[in-house]
């Protein structure tokens, strides 16, 4: 019994024992399990990326930029291959060296190529980048250095082969080919395309295997992209813009061009530009789009949108008339006329042509504010057109801060700041019977064989006047060209629309002139916009400045496009009349003279006495033309002199009148002038006293 009991216990002991052995190998074998588990299928991908980048090096390969052109398959952009340096620092023998003759052949600077590439060997880097996308030069240069650890990549460089042409559309792209601005930036993901590598085998210090296993993976090229812009017509617009800037000494200027159909730019320029093939060479205010990015008074511009209101409300007729004393009162604000002595009474339609501010504040009191801002929004300012351009401004317009005054200003275009491209965009409104078109400069997407991908044709937004009041406007606005003040931007052979403006800057002295039109009137072909800031000597007119450059655009694009003359061009000889000597003289006499000659005026600056005229005295020029006549405070001689109508003057302003011209003044109340004796346009001798008579109500 005893020896029974003695051998049951080691029995039970062993038996536990090997239970815990069991138990604890299942629990390490779980856990190894687990283990496994975690490695192969949660840190699986991870690792084997470890794994790959440790054996492999995995070189990107740069897929080619899809070409840019414009409408008639030109080349603006194009990117072709060019070689980038990569050194392999496991390979390099003599950093110091290699260094050293590098900074030489590629333009570097030698300690920081030198401390780049002991970083990189440190580091064991396998490759590291020396010089991207370099020139053919300084290829060949380093070829002929034969350095270990130096090898050659293929890259794609961006290249614009008409350099600054057409460059605040086109943008430029970064070292990595990627758009940075204008067409290159907004339609990146067409362009860009897919990249490819090249994935190799490596050893322990990262070196090459010389008979590894190289895996290739093409890269996909971007697509191509067709613009709406015309080459030719980009052509035109730059030259004469650049030709004006430097002839009037202005600041820079801006031109637009385009389909008023259909909302395609078909020019889009501003100057100073860059060129996008060095952009970082120029200052990055010059890389702004002024075209859609900056804001401007328009001027008498605008009041194509006044006027164009006052038509569909049936606030004012063609027929209905207008009298203009050469100022307006709006809520104890004097706001003159252009013209000191006013136009008098005058048509509507002579109220565009004469672009009379005392007329248009009327339109404007007689629209309303509601209906006027309506108008305004209607269309388009106040808001982006949409246009496919970066940058787009919204322009300034506040209805709450609209009164009286304000809603007087903006009725001719000052107190309101708009974009160029908005203007233009508001033009060809009228120009395509009334419907608001989106201004575009892409046309098409391509691929490689011509395939048309995605056609861009935005459809017209919406109808802001009516059918017949664009007619109407149409014909007030070729009235503006043939009889207004429009008249430098008529073109031979063709009948032309057109709108001149003249805004001062907030820096007295300075101004911004434009001249908007569109051609042929009956069937628009194309719209231009021409803006010129800051210009200075002679004469400041948008028509005298603007109109000329407006004028030869258009009519180089008609004769480019083949558009054909409407008009008979009159083979028999003109009647060219000389310009009589003004200077000197009263500037109400000037005028008389003019008009008896066949000839018109038109006055610039502050004063009564003519200094200089414009065309010269005996230039021979066409009956009809406007000569421009700038006047000053000094006094004329002449004797006898004519007595002016004095009627609506203050009394200084009748003071000044006499006193420029020789006579002298009795003054009798205050306010306004209503009665003279003598009376107006008798001739007296220097020296007479003219009593004047004022009143607070003229």
């Amino acid at each position: 019994m005893w020896v029974k009991g003695k051998m049951s216990v080691p029995q039970i002991v062993i038996k536990r024992r090997l239970v815990v052995l069991l138990l604890f190998s299942f629990m390490f074998s779980f856990i190894l399990l687990g283990r496994v588990f975690w490695i192969q299928f949660v840190l699986g991908d991870e690792l084997k990326d470890r794994a790959l980048n440790q054996w492999t090096s995995d070189v990107p390969i740069e897929p080619k930029r899809g070409t840019i052109y414009d409408r008639n398959k030109n080349p603006l952009a194009i990117s072709a291959t060019v070689d980038t340096v990569v050194a392999s620092p496991p390979d390099i023998k003599d950093i110091e060296k290699t260094a050293s003759l590098l900074s030489t052949a590629l333009n570097l600077d030698k300690e920081e190529l030198e401390e780049k590439l002991k970083d990189a060997k440190d580091k064991k880097k396998g490759a590291i980048y020396i010089k991207r996308k370099i020139s053919d030069e300084e290829s060949e240069a380093v070829r002929n250095l034969n350095l270990s650890g130096i090898y050659f990549t293929k890259e794609n460089k961006r290249f614009y082969p008409e350099r600054n042409l057409c460059s605040h559309v086109l943008g430029f792209t970064g070292i990595d080919s990627q758009g940075l601005d204008g067409i290159e930036l907004i339609y990146e993901k067409y362009l860009k395309g897919t990249p490819g590598r090249i994935v190799s085998e490596k050893d322990a210090l990262s070196r090459k295997l010389p008979f590894g296993i190289d895996k290739y993976v093409p890269p996909e090229d971007g697509l191509d992209l067709v613009l709406t812009i015309d080459k030719i017509i980009q052509h035109i617009a730059e030259r004469e813009l650049e030709k004006a800037l430097a002839e009037h000494n202005a600041k820079r200027g801006t031109v637009i061009v385009m389909d008023p159909k259909t909302g395609e730019i078909l020019a889009l320029t501003n100057k100073p530009d860059y060129d996008p093939n060095n952009y970082s060479e120029y200052p990055q205010q010059l890389w702004r789009n002024a075209a859609v990015s900056d804001v401007y008074e328009p001027g008498s511009t605008f009041k194509i949108v006044t006027a164009s209101a006052a038509l569909e409300e049936g606030v004012a007729r063609p027929e209905d008339t207008f009298y203009d004393p050469g100022y307006v009162i709006v809520s104890g604000v004097r706001i003159g006329c252009w013209r000191h002595e006013g136009h008098g009474s005058q048509t509507f339609i002579q109220l565009v042509e004469n672009s009379c501010n005392p007329g248009f504040v009327d339109l404007g009191m007689k629209l309303g504010k509601d209906r006027m801002i309506k108008y305004i929004k209607g269309f388009g300012f106040g808001e982006t057109t949409g246009v496919d351009l970066p940058g787009e401004a919204r322009g300034i317009l506040d209805p709450s801060k609209v009164g009286p005054v304000e809603l007087a200003t903006i009725s001719f275009g000052q107190g309101i700041s708009v974009t160029p491209i908005q203007l233009i965009t508001a033009l060809s409104t009228i120009a395509n019977d009334g419907k608001l078109v989106q201004p575009h400069v892409a046309k098409a997407i391509i691929d490689k064989d011509g395939n048309i991908v995605h056609e861009f044709s935005p459809a017209p937004l919406r109808q802001v006047v009516s059918y017949e009041t664009a007619q109407e406007m149409k014909k007030i606005l070729e009235s503006v060209v043939t009889n207004g003040t429009g008249g430098r931007g008529k073109v031979e052979g063709y009948r032309v629309a057109g709108k001149t403006g003249t805004a001062e800057k907030y820096v007295p002295g300075k101004y911004v002139v434009s001249y908007a039109g569109f051609a042929p009137v009956d069937d628009p072909k194309l719209a231009i916009l021409v803006i010129i800031d800051e210009p200075s000597g002679g004469l400041i007119y948008g028509g005298t400045i603007a109109g000329p450059v407006f004028q030869k655009i258009m009519a180089d694009s008609l004769n480019y496009l083949g558009v054909e003359p409407q008009i008979e061009i009159e083979e028999e000889e003109k009647e060219y009349i000389a310009v009589p000597d003004l200077r000197n003289l009263y500037i109400e006499d000037a005028k008389k003279i003019l008009f008896q000659n066949g000839l018109s005026a038109r006055v610039d600056g502050e004063g009564y006495v003519v200094t200089e005229q414009v065309p010269m005295p005996g230039a021979e020029v066409k009956k009809n033309t406007t000569v421009l006549l700038k006047v000053s405070d000094s006094r004329t001689n002449k004797d006898p002199v004519t007595i002016p109508d004095l009627t609506g003057r203050t009394v200084k302003e009748s003071t000044d009148i006499l006193n420029a011209i020789g006579l002298n003044i009795e003054i009798v109340g205050s306010g306004y002038a209503v009665k003279q004796t003598p009376p107006p346009e008798v001739e007296v001798g220097l020296g007479t006293t003219v009593r004047v008579e004022f009143s607070q109500n003229p």
